[in-house]
């Protein structure tokens, strides 16, 4: 009985301080000071600001380049006349770029020129199976070489001081990946809610009922079938921008898209291993923002990635824990999505100080 006890209060112990041993993420101040007058939720209620934000957006550029296996993938661009850099957004699973208008205004009138892609599988971008709303990939890496060509044939095919990557959720994934096998191409980096790993058991157990067919995960369906109301919703606490947010995609619903197959979240578990096995790779700095209510990503994977990439790496790396948030820091009520912006482009202000810059024009 006394050595069952012992047994026990070791295994307790070693998981405690397993637990204590991650880098506890820097609390993330609930600041309004906005001094980049970023766009607010009162903002958005008013016709005159959705105007500019709309036009804005319909001014970019658009087209669509050749993706791994002939997949059309459709990007956007937006070429500041007196950029302080560049920066290029990698969104999250079921997202387009017509999500990022606010976003895209606020770096915008900061200063940068913005390029951004929808991923292969969703927003404007093809398909690789018949039902276009199942989230789907065949091969995970098929992401990252997509955003590879987006980099050296479009990005770079105009002369910039600075470029920058920011990512979201899936588009973490991605994005970390990519740095990890093209330490050279940005500068820094920022990560919203990145996908590091997903809750205990799903990479378990959809491994064990994963087929060859594409088929949606259990839980999962089509647009509509996922489609949440605000008070049940897991993205974000502001009712104004996930309104706004459902608009978007009832106008465009080619750029609707559901449920994730078993297919998608297999390949996306593998992914989290070839991650882990290779931060030594990591040479950009980076900041990288916890959701406090996160319910889609797994949080403790964000603490790990910066606690390995600080102590074991020592990369230049910062993980903040934005209290009160939900996963979409993007499209949360002002008093997260200010502060989170405005420490992005404090960072990568950081980069633009570094080189002469003429003061950028502002969109009237």
């Amino acid at each position: 009985m006394k050595t069952s006890s012992r047994v026990l209060g070791i295994a307790v112990l070693i998981a405690f301080l397993a637990g204590c041993s991650q880098m506890e993420l820097s609390v993330l101040q609930n600041n309004l000071n906005n001094k980049y007058n970023l766009n607010t939720e009162a903002g958005l209620k008013n016709p005159a600001v959705l105007s500019k934000i709309d036009s804005l957006y319909d001014w970019g550029k658009e087209g669509y380049f050749d993706g791994v296996n002939d997949v059309k993938i459709y990007y956007k661009y937006f070429i500041h006349p007196n950029e302080k850099g560049a920066i290029v957004i990698s969104s999250g699973r079921t997202e387009a770029a017509i999500k990022y208008k606010e976003t895209i205004y606020d770096l915008y009138n900061n200063g940068y020129s913005v390029y951004i892609l929808d991923h292969r599988g969703q927003g404007f971008s093809g398909r690789m199976i018949d039902d276009p709303e199942m989230g789907y990939v065949d091969k995970f890496e098929n992401y990252v070489k997509d955003l590879k060509k987006f980099y050296d044939t479009i990005v770079t095919a105009r002369p910039h001081k600075h470029i920058f990557l920011l990512a979201h959720s899936m588009g973490g994934a991605i994005g970390v990946t990519y740095l990890e096998e093209y330490p050279n191409d940005f500068e820094a980096a920022a990560f919203s809610s990145p996908m590091l790993g997903l809750s205990f058991p799903t990479c378990s157990f959809v491994e064990i009922f994963s087929g060859d067919e594409p088929e949606y995960a259990p839980g999962h369906g089509s647009y509509e079938e996922n489609k949440e109301t605000f008070e049940e919703n897991t993205l974000t606490t502001s009712k104004t921008r996930f309104d706004l947010m459902l608009k978007v995609y009832e106008e465009n619903p080619k750029a609707k898209l559901g449920g994730a197959s078993y297919q998608w979240v297999c390949e996306s578990c593998k992914q989290f291993d070839v991650i882990f096995d290779n931060l030594d790779k990591i040479k950009t700095p980076l900041i990288l923002f916890s959701a406090e209510n996160e319910e889609i990503v797994d949080p403790s994977d964000h603490r790990k990635f910066i606690d390995e990439l600080v102590t074991e790496y020592k990369r230049d790396a910062k993980g903040y824990l934005v209290p009160g948030a939900k996963h979409e820091l993007f499209i949360e009520r002002d008093n997260v999505r200010i502060p989170v912006l405005t420490t992005i482009l404090d960072f990568f202000n950081r980069y633009v100080k570094k080189g002469s810059m003429k003061a950028p024009k502002r969109l009237n």
